[in-house]
């Protein structure tokens, strides 16, 4: 069966650190039409993401290319996958005639596996995970890419540090980019693309322990002694009332154990301020100038049509496991 593909650079430098600043420019987000989110109803296929983000940006060139004052909307979309495996470019894969040595290891056990163009080693996605796929103008942000990943890293570990009073490190002492909770647990990955410097992919983030058996079946990233983690797990070794920090109440927290969707929420604020632009819902047509209005009609019709595939493929397929199926395991 063909293998969908994506590109995607994968930065494990060390971050810049005060080079960045820490945020975009005001300036520069001040005169950007505000970034369109939207969470998506319910798990995606990997491809049918995969699909979804190639086509917002195909619209939004063909746009530009029909006049330079379109295609200037920026995205901003969350979501969960359905189960799903991929590796990348940079694990050196053998022979593509034969099966991944790492979809070896995960052969019927409940999950899709699919080989991308993108850098990096193998992953897994699935419920209980967030995903973020911002499509956003680098150029039009005045941001270097490597400022870019440092930005998506440090709003990630913020959320942790500062809404659940846990400590993180990010990048990892060795470098590698992410959120770990200690040198040998990673709770975040990010891996990006640049296609004619408008991003796509993103970051994922362990919300429940549901993603972690998936995970213990390969090699994730290609670090043999990091394992992955969920942010309920480190709460949970906290005891009861862990985490009290932004979002507490009377030093407990409101919703003791965050949802997906609730993180989603809580992280649309964060990427306001880091990127010093307005982010409004997708479904939402505030502030938006008749040749943006027609682009972000363009963006939700898109998304709609990817919600309802993602319907269709999910109920044919009748839902997909909580835990992967060692039963079958070669």
């Amino acid at each position: 069966m063909a293998r969908p593909t994506a590109r995607v650079l994968n930065l494990v430098q060390p971050a810049l650190g005060a080079a960045c600043g820490g945020r975009v420019k005001t300036a520069a987000g001040a005169a950007l039409p505000p970034v369109r989110v939207h969470f998506l109803r319910e798990p995606i296929p990997y491809p049918i993401g995969l699909k979804l983000q190639n086509d917002i940006i195909d619209a939004r060139l063909a746009a530009r290319a029909r006049d330079p004052a379109r295609g200037k909307s920026d995205v901003l979309l969350l979501l969960e996958h359905t189960p799903t495996y991929t590796t990348g470019r940079r694990d050196n894969s053998p022979n593509p005639d034969q099966l991944h040595p790492e979809e070896q290891k995960v052969q019927h056990v409940g999950a899709d596996f699919y080989i991308t163009k993108r850098g990096g080693q193998v992953t897994y996605h699935g419920p209980g995970q967030l995903v973020g796929y911002p499509i956003l103008d680098l150029n039009a942000m005045e941001t270097p890419t490597r400022c870019y990943v440092e930005y998506l890293q440090a709003l990630l570990a913020d959320y942790v540090r500062e809404e659940h009073d846990l400590d993180v490190l990010a990048p990892h002492p060795d470098g590698h980019v992410g959120v770990f909770s200690t040198p040998t647990e990673k709770m975040a990955s990010i891996g990006i693309h640049l296609r004619h410097r408008i991003t796509s992919h993103g970051f994922a983030l362990n919300v429940t322990p549901e993603p972690i058996p998936w995970f213990d079946l390969v090699t994730a990233c290609g670090l043999a002694d990091v394992r992955a983690v969920s942010l309920h797990a480190l709460l949970d070794r906290l005891g009861p009332g862990a985490g009290a920090g932004a979002g507490s109440v009377g030093g407990t927290l409101a919703s003791p154990r965050p949802a997906v969707r609730d993180v989603a929420a809580a992280l649309v604020p964060r990427f306001q301020d880091v990127f010093a632009r307005r982010f409004v819902p997708l479904a939402s047509d505030a502030d938006a100038a008749s040749g943006e209005r027609a682009d972000v009609d363009a963006v939700r019709q898109l998304v709609e049509q990817a919600e309802e595939d993602a319907a269709r493929a999910n109920q044919a397929q009748g839902g997909w496991p909580a835990v992967p199926d060692l039963s079958r395991r070669e």
